[in-house]
């Protein structure tokens, strides 16, 4: 008799148990609701909207910025990959590479002059010589040898050199040449833009030239016990000072001075934001106290990724989406300087230099150009390839203050890269060196289209 109260109650149990879980997943579905259509459908915090007065600066897009790696670094290659064109001409379309090559319909209309273009050719050309023409190079969605974009550059080159009337220059270039469209699946192409800075410094620390920039250590000798970090051992013989000097993160280097007195300051500079801004941009030009002028050129970084700060300052509220660019950062320090360690010191990446006498170059190792260099990512697309951009330019008042936006269209040829310079549909064009080029670099955020050309005959 005493089992079937026990029976009982475990029937009972059972039942409760099931009614409370139907209940559950009744409640469930009425209040997980999908979000409604304002939240799914709003834009993203950083949308491309552009009011009608588009040519209005200060509504432009926020341009973010990134280091530069101006360093000699071969092209990613393709391991024993064949060259691979296709016979019917056509670049199929691609999430990392090309769309369709099909014929576009607009005139190839330069708006610079031929010497710069020349210029930028040759200089690529001198670095393409002296590496293996045989090596095969991944092309977007397929793949070329060294050798073909020698042959293409040739080719174009040769055609400039005819100086033909400009209907005849663009009937040789279409005859003799396929434009392939980069981006894959139909994105639009996302150009910023970067330059060299001209900063005053000095060799040595005096008056107001208190921020130094750094070189990495070439051994142990140069770097003493003095400043020792509590993560970081000077004395491991199992690193070499470089690597030590490397796990160190901006806020160890510049608030906590953990490279003073090491012998590895190579020259100092009036302001702290230049010197963060010559670490984005990657080199820069010095004209020291004494008049003569040096290159501070990309030497190394540390063993952190880059972090822009103009994100955080939109996210913390502290700049509008529109003061995004280089001079609304600067503008905010300037009003603000109490707040540059605050957000410099987010940014844990840091760039080591070396001075020269040279000019900047590019990834590829040739010297880049003014208005005809781009930076793309190197896993896709090849140091050397000739391209041809269709975008918008600003244009500037006595002020270096944008007036307005005009579109434009050129051949460039790609020459270096960036850590920021990620995937199939982003480029950086070089606007050269100055004021001029950084008020025009530091706002350019444009949306268009890159062709890229190859000589028919290369198969």
């Amino acid at each position: 008799m005493s089992s079937a109260p026990t029976q009982l109650t475990s029937k009972a149990f059972v039942s409760w148990l099931i009614l409370f879980e139907v209940f559950t997943l009744t409640a469930s579905c009425t209040t997980m609701r999908p979000a409604p259509a304002f939240e799914r459908e709003r834009p993203p915090r950083y949308s491309r909207y552009v009011p009608e007065d588009e040519n209005k600066g200060k509504y432009r897009d926020p341009y973010w910025y990134r280091e530069r790696k101006l360093k000699n670094k071969p092209a990613v290659d393709v391991e024993s990959a064949p060259s691979q064109h296709p016979t019917d001409g056509t670049l199929h379309e691609s999430s990392s590479g090309f769309q369709s090559n099909q014929a576009p319909d607009f005139d190839l209309f330069d708006d610079m002059d031929s010497a710069s273009l020349i210029k930028a050719i040759n200089n690529q050309l001198e670095s393409l010589y002296i590496q293996d023409p045989t090596q095969v190079l991944r092309f977007g969605n397929t793949a070329v040898s060294r050798l073909e974009l020698v042959e293409s550059l040739e080719s174009f080159l040769a055609i400039l050199h005819e100086n033909l009337p400009a209907d005849e220059f663009m009937r040789r270039i279409r005859n003799e040449f396929r434009m392939i469209k980069a981006g894959g699946n139909n994105k639009e192409f996302l150009v910023t833009g970067y330059y060299t800075p001209v900063m005053q410094a000095s060799r040595t620390r005096i008056g107001p030239y208190q921020y130094p920039i750094y070189k990495l250590p070439e051994d142990a000798s140069q770097t003493s016990s003095s400043g020792q970090l509590t993560n970081v051992s000077w004395n491991d013989s199992s690193q070499s000072s470089a690597q030590v000097v490397r796990q160190l993160t901006r806020r160890d280097i510049d608030g906590t001075q953990a490279l003073a007195n090491k012998n590895l300051e190579i020259a100092w500079l009036k302001d702290d934001l230049d010197r963060y801004f010559l670490h984005i941009q990657g080199s820069g030009i010095l004209q020291f106290r004494d008049g003569t002028m040096a290159q501070a050129l990309f030497q190394a970084a540390n063993n952190y990724t880059y972090n822009g700060i103009g994100k955080m300052m939109i996210e913390s509220g502290a700049i509008e989406v529109s003061q995004g660019s280089m001079q609304g950062i600067k503008q905010y320090f300037r009003e603000h300087p109490e707040d540059i360690p605050k957000y410099l010191y987010n940014n844990n990446r840091y760039i080591f230099f070396n001075l020269s006498q040279g000019n900047p170059r590019g990834s590829g190792g040739a010297e880049v150009v003014g208005g005809r260099s781009i930076a793309t990512d190197k896993s896709i697309y090849p140091a050397g390839g000739l391209a041809f951009i269709r975008l918008r330019k600003p244009i500037l008042d006595e002020n270096n203050n944008i007036e307005r936006w005009e579109p434009f269209s050129r051949f460039v040829v790609d020459q270096d890269t960036g850590s920021a310079i990620r995937g199939p549909a982003r480029a950086d064009l070089y606007f050269g060196a100055g004021d001029q080029a950084g008020a025009k670099a530091g706002r350019f955020h444009e949306r268009g289209e890159v062709y890229y050309l190859l000589k028919k005959s290369v198969q």
